[in-house]
């Protein structure tokens, strides 16, 4: 009875425990999505709460994300190919999408809708969105909305979307989604380094 009782307690003891050869490096948990930023879209006034043309605030993110090795999502909509050239939708310079970036088209305003977005983050153990992008009342606030409902963590870049109108839109969606609650957070305050920290485990577990 003795041994019996030893043996079920070391197999307690190792209980949801992992193999070495099964345990995967820790992964940044949080991704960057840089949403719809194309140029269909964008004009001389699709400019951040700061006056910075969106596509350029979202491509010095990039570049902090990439550096730190946030991941990078590209959202991307295709749902317009009857009313723009396939050059019209490509991403606005200065932004590139390089190796190692995912990239996702839609063609709804919410980025989760009919796409593999929610699937493909969950696979790279992504738990925080990040997100960037234009238009901010539009395609911004409804992929905001969708990762919500989808289960994400999600901060805003406060500075990091437009909806035209020289950042007006831009600075009244921030404070609708400040009202309710959510993070928005200026660019120049995201510490994409602790971002991508493992977790730190308490003590015993």
């Amino acid at each position: 009875m003795r041994i019996v009782l030893v043996v079920a307690a070391v197999l307690f003891a190792f209980a949801g425990m992992t193999l070495a050869e099964d345990v995967q490096s820790p992964s940044c948990r949080a991704a960057l999505l840089v949403i719809d930023v194309q140029r269909a879209w964008l004009g001389s006034l699709a400019v951040t709460t700061d006056h910075v043309p969106v596509q350029e605030r979202a491509a010095q993110l990039t570049e902090a994300a990439r550096a730190s090795g946030v991941p990078v999502v590209f959202v991307i909509d295709v749902g317009h190919r009857d009313r723009f050239t396939d050059d019209e939708l490509r991403l606005a310079p200065p932004l590139r999408i390089l190796e190692g970036d995912l990239v996702v088209e839609k063609s709804f305003q919410n980025g989760f809708v009919m796409t593999p977005l929610r699937e493909k983050l969950l696979e790279m153990g992504i738990t925080t969105v990040l997100i960037t992008g234009y238009a901010s009342h539009e395609c911004v606030a409804a992929t905001v909305d969708g990762a919500l409902r989808a289960g994400f963590d999600v901060v805003i870049v406060a500075d990091g979307h437009s909806g035209g109108l020289a950042g007006y839109r831009a600075a009244e969606q921030n404070r609708n989604w400040e009202e309710r609650g959510l993070r928005v957070v200026r660019s120049g305050e995201l510490d994409f380094e602790s971002l991508c920290s493992p977790p730190v485990e308490a003590c015993g577990e």
